[in-house]
């Protein structure tokens, strides 16, 4: 009798462990060391956000940079969300418009040389725009503005690349064009004949019917949260899924008895 369980077993659990189960046991393993490898990457994203934010709010905290002092400074990434307070004239000729969406909405970044007294040029990240619906290349409609104007604003990294539909344009192209998906700083410099010493986002008011209501990355980091529960939530119901088929309810697989 006894050796009858034994055998029992044996069948068992030879039935249990089959090459089938084996490959699905890998196909779970690997699911779900994907699935939490994504949630703690966007965990880190969300970390990295608040970091970002954090620096923000302290560079805030310190002395506008005047334009003597942007001239004696290096372009290092310390100075990046530093303050400046500066006066100079548009170029508003060489103005671009960047497709990006604000709170849902298509339209625009506005972004216009600025040339300081002492001929240094700055690119200003000006506001947004919503786009025309019915020509949605035609350049936004705004209030220029006087032509000599004082602004504050955060020194900031270069717009980032979004996706581009078709071939991007070579940095040799030197054909302007105002309406553009991304905005290539080497490239503009060679289209315009004009060096770029920082990318300023503007912060300061000014009549010109553009919005100044920049997305905050703190914001955004608990985005990236919920985007990690939802990860950790899906490699959960894969492994309890895989437990609840091929090891609790899976026929034959009851634990060997002994004495």
């Amino acid at each position: 009798m006894q050796e009858t369980e034994q055998q029992d077993n044996r069948f068992a659990q030879s039935a249990m462990f089959t090459r089938q189960w084996w490959l699905l046991l890998l196909l779970t393993t690997l699911f779900v060391g994907v699935t939490c490898g994504l949630g703690f990457w966007q965990l880190g994203r969300a970390q990295l956000r608040e970091q970002i934010e954090a620096e923000q709010a302290r560079n805030r905290g310190l002395p506008a940079l005047t334009e003597a002092q942007l001239l004696n400074l290096a372009a290092d990434e310390q100075l990046i969300h530093r303050q400046l307070a500066l006066q100079g004239k548009w170029l508003t000729q060489w103005s671009v418009f960047l497709n990006r969406p604000l709170n849902g909405q298509a339209g625009f970044w506005v972004m216009t040389p600025l040339q300081l007294e002492s001929g240094v040029v700055v690119l200003i990240q000006r506001g947004w725009a919503p786009r025309d619906p019915v020509l949605p290349d035609k350049p936004p409609a705004f209030k220029s503005g006087a032509e000599q104007v004082q602004i504050s604003g955060q020194w900031v990294l270069p717009p980032s690349r979004l996706m581009e539909l078709g071939d991007a344009p070579s940095t040799s192209d030197t054909s302007f064009t105002q309406v553009r998906q991304n905005l290539d700083l080497a490239q503009y410099e060679g289209q315009t004949g004009i060096k770029i010493r920082a990318v300023i986002r503007q912060s300061s008011a000014a009549e010109d019917g553009l919005s100044r209501d920049w997305p905050s990355l703190a914001s955004k980091a608990q985005t990236n949260r919920g985007y990690a529960f939802q990860w950790f939530a899906i490699a959960a119901a894969g492994l309890l899924l895989f437990l609840w088929f091929q090891v609790i309810r899976k026929p034959g697989t009851g634990l060997p008895k002994t004495d």
